[in-house]
C-alpha cells in the first residue's frame, strides 16, 4: 500500500526527460500558442508527456520528458516550482529544465539550484524530493523538464497514468519488458501497446483532458485513464489466476491454522457460547469477546507506530487468545477460528475497496483485493463480520467493503461469485435535536445534541479516536462557524468515542447573534438549524463523471424554539414533501406551534441513496434538481410578527 501511494505521488507529479540527451526543437506554433488545444480555458497544457521505461536491466530505468505551455498567471504559479519525489533506494539524476519565451529566448536551470528535501514521512519511510524553481517562468512561456529515475526491482505491477491534472496533447509510455508482460487498461478506449523500436513497446493517448474533481465523483481509478502492467503467464485464465492466487494468499495468512482451531480456542468458544441457542446469538457472543477481551493493537491510541511495529506477530490464533492481544487481522482470524470451533463454516473474505476502485473479478490482479472480513454461513447464506475493525458494530462492514465482489478462501478452495450486502438508510442515521430560545433581537441560544449510528458513527470515530478532546472540540467549532459565522459554542461533550457498539454523540451550548433577521416588527426565522448556511450540493450545470454516494443515510431532526414574548406566527407554511419517483431519496417536514407556551416545534426527516448509490452522468440534471429542491426546502424561512 505504501509503495502504491508513493507511485501515485511520483506519477502524479512527474516531469521531464528526453529519450536522448538533447532538447527537442520548439516549433513557432508552440511558442505562439495562447490557448489550450484540448481545453480552451486551461491555465496550462502539456504539449507532450513521455516516459521511457527500460525493465531489461538490473535496475528499472525511467526517463521522463514533458513540455508545458503556460497560459495564465495560475498556470505560471503552478509550474514555476517542481518537486520530484523519491524514496530510499531510488536515484534521481540528469535533472534539467528550461524556459522558452515566445521570442525564442531560453533560460536554463543551473545545477546549483536543485535542492533535496523531505516532504513527508509515512510510518518509518521518508519520502524525499528533488526540488527546484524554474527560472523566468511567465505567461506565454514554455517550460520543459527532464530527469532519469533508477529504481531497484522491476516494472511488475507498475501503474502508468495517462491522465493528470493538466490537459495533454500527446502522452506516450515506451516500455521495454524483461519478459512477456500483461496489462489492464482503464478508461483508455482502444489505446494499447504496439511494438516500437529496439525492443520497446509504445502506448499513446492524444488530446487527453485534465482530470478535474467533481462533487460526489467515483474514486479516481474509476474515471482516470491509466494502465496496470504486470508479468504473468500469458495462457493463464481468470479462474486459474484466482485459484493460484488463492493458494498463495491462504498460505500467507495461514488459513489452515485459522480454520482448524486448537483445543484452547475450541474450549473458549464453547464456554462463551454456552447456554446460547440461535446461531446469531452464538456469533454475537464470540464477536463481543474478540472485540472486548482481546486488546486491538491496530486501534490503540496509546501506542506509537514504532511501538506497534515492535510487537511480534502472533504465530497462531491460539497465541492471539493466550496473549489476549492482536492486530485487526489477527483478531478477525481468531473470530473465524472460534466460529469454526462452534461448527460454522467460516472463510476469510478478500474483496475490493470501493473508496479506491470497484472490484471486478474479471480483472485478475491481487492489488485489487485485500483481507476485508470473515464470512460465516448462517442458514444457507453468507454473513460478514469484522471484529478487527474496532469501531464497526456487530454484523456491519465499513461502507467501502459493502456491495463489492469478494473471494471466500478456505485452506482447500475459494468461492468467487459472491458479493457482500449493502446496508440500508435505516442503519446509518443522524439523530439531531435542539432546544432553543429566540430573543427579540434575532439571537438564538440553546443546547444541541447530535447522535450518529452505522456508517456515520464509524467514520466519526475513525476521524476522532486519535485526536485530543481539545482538537475534537476545535474541529466541531470550525464546522459550526463555517455555516454560522457569529456562533458562540461552549460546553462541548463527546460520548462513546471509543465504544464500538454505542452511537457516537456530542452535545454543546450555542449562541448565535443575528440568527433571525429583523425588519420592523417582523423576524424572519429559519427553523432548520442543522441546515442553516448550507449550499446546494451540486453547483455546475454540466457533469462529466458518474455521481457516487458512498452509502445510504438518513437524518431525523427535532427542533424546539421558544419564541420571544409578544411574537406569533405570521407566515409558517410547512414545505411540501419531496420524493423522487424511485423513492431513492425523500424529505418531509412537520411544523407545529403552541400559542399557550410559545413553543415552535420543527421536525425534519430525510434519507438518500436507498438501495442505489451510483448514478450515471446522464442522471445528473434530475439529480441536481432533486438536491436543489432539498436545499431550498431546508432553507425555507418562517415569518414572526410582533403583536
Amino acid at each position: 500500500m505504501l509503495l502504491s501511494f508513493i507511485c501515485l505521488i511520483i506519477f502524479g507529479s512527474q516531469f521531464a526527460f528526453a529519450q536522448d540527451n538533447v532538447w527537442r526543437d520548439v516549433t513557432a506554433s508552440e511558442r505562439e500558442m495562447t490557448t489550450s488545444k484540448v481545453e480552451p480555458n486551461a491555465d496550462a497544457e502539456a504539449i507532450f508527456w513521455e516516459v521511457r521505461i527500460d525493465d531489461s536491466k538490473e535496475n528499472l530505468s525511467m526517463k521522463h520528458y514533458v513540455r508545458v505551455k503556460i497560459f495564465t498567471e495560475r498556470g505560471r504559479e503552478k509550474y514555476s516550482k517542481v518537486d520530484i519525489p523519491f524514496f530510499k533506494g531510488m536515484k534521481i539524476k540528469d535533472i534539467m529544465a528550461r524556459v522558452i519565451k515566445p521570442d525564442g529566448t531560453i533560460s536554463e536551470l543551473a545545477k546549483t539550484d536543485i535542492l533535496e528535501r523531505e516532504i513527508v514521512k509515512i510510518d518509518k519511510v521518508k519520502l524525499k524530493a528533488k526540488s527546484f524553481a524554474v527560472p523566468n517562468v511567465e505567461v506565454g512561456t514554455i517550460v520543459e523538464y527532464r530527469y532519469t529515475e533508477l529504481t531497484p526491482g522491476s516494472a511488475n505491477n507498475m501503474r502508468m497514468t495517462f491522465q493528470h491534472d493538466i490537459p495533454i496533447q500527446n502522452i506516450t509510455y515506451y516500455f521495454k519488458p524483461f519478459a512477456d508482460g500483461k496489462y489492464f487498461t482503464f478508461n483508455m478506449g482502444g489505446n494499447v501497446f504496439v511494438e516500437d523500436k529496439k525492443g520497446f513497446y509504445r502506448a499513446t493517448m492524444t488530446n487527453v483532458p485534465a482530470l478535474k474533481e467533481e462533487p460526489q465523483m467515483p474514486p479516481e481509478d474509476e474515471v482516470r485513464s491509466w494502465l496496470l502492467m504486470y508479468y504473468a503467464d500469458a495462457g493463464m485464465t481468470t479462474s486459474d489466476f484466482w485459484s493460484n492466487a488463492g493458494y498463495y494468499i491462504a498460505k500467507a495468512y495461514d488459513i489452515k491454522d485459522t480454520l482448524k482451531p486448537g483445543k484452547e480456542v475450541k474450549a473458549t468458544a464453547e464456554q462463551i457460547a454456552a447456554g446460547v441457542q440461535t446461531p446469531d446469538e452464538k456469533l454475537a457472543k464470540i464477536f463481543e469477546f474478540c472485540k472486548t477481551q482481546i486488546k486491538n493493537i491496530t486501534y490503540d491510541p496509546q501506542l506509537t507506530d514504532e511501538q506497534k511495529e515492535a510487537i511480534k506477530e502472533n504465530k497462531s490464533t491460539g497465541e492471539t487468545l493466550q496473549k489476549k492481544q492482536g492486530t485487526a487481522t489477527e483478531i478477525n482470524q481468531l473470530f473465524a477460528s472460534m466460529a469454526t470451533a462452534l461448527g460454522f463454516e467460516a472463510r476469510l473474505a478478500f474483496g475490493g475497496d470501493r473508496s479506491k476502485k470497484f472490484f471486478n473479478p474479471q480483472q485478475a490482479h491481487v492489488s485489487f483485493i485485500h483481507f476485508s472480513s470473515i464470512a460465516v454461513k448462517v442458514g444457507g447464506d453468507w454473513q460478514y463480520y469484522d471484529p478487527g475493525s474496532y469501531f464497526l458494530p456487530y454484523g456491519m462492514l465499513a461502507w467501502f467493503e459493502e456491495d463489492t465482489s469478494v473471494l471466500l478462501l478456505s485452506s482447500k478452495d475459494y468461492l468467487r461469485n459472491v458479493r457482500t450486502p449493502l446496508s440500508g438508510v435505516d442503519k446509518s442515521v443522524a439523530k439531531r435535536s435542539g432546544k432553543f430560545k429566540l430573543l427579540e433581537d434575532g439571537t438564538l441560544e440553546g443546547t444541541v445534541k447530535v447522535e450518529y449510528m452505522g456508517q456515520l458513527s464509524y467514520l466519526q470515530k475513525m476521524d476522532s479516536y486519535e485526536k485530543s478532546s481539545d482538537k475534537r472540540e476545535e474541529m466541531l467549532k470550525e464546522e459550526i462557524k463555517s455555516r454560522m459565522s457569529t456562533a458562540e459554542v461552549s460546553n462541548i461533550v463527546f460520548e462513546n468515542v471509543m465504544d464500538a457498539e454505542k452511537p457516537l454523540s456530542y452535545q454543546y451550548k450555542i449562541r448565535v447573534p443575528n440568527y433571525a433577521s429583523k425588519t420592523g416588527k417582523r423576524l424572519f426565522l429559519q427553523p432548520g438549524f442543522f441546515e442553516y448556511g448550507t449550499t446546494p450540493l451540486f453547483s455546475s450545470a454540466t457533469r462529466k463523471y458518474p455521481i457516487y454516494f458512498h452509502y445510504g443515510w438518513s437524518e431525523q431532526d427535532n427542533i424546539e424554539i421558544e419564541l420571544p414574548k409578544g411574537f406569533e406566527l405570521d407566515n409558517a407554511e410547512t414545505p411540501a414533501p419531496i420524493e423522487d419517483p424511485s423513492r431513492i431519496g425523500s424529505l418531509s417536514f412537520k411544523i407545529t406551534f403552541d400559542r399557550a407556551t410559545g413553543l415552535l416545534n420543527y421536525q425534519r426527516k430525510f434519507h438518500f441513496a436507498n438501495k442505489m448509490y451510483l448514478f450515471p452522468a446522464g442522471a445528473y440534471t434530475p439529480l441536481k434538481g432533486l438536491f436543489d429542491a432539498f436545499n431550498k426546502a431546508d432553507l425555507s424561512p418562517i415569518t414572526l410578527k410582533q403583536n
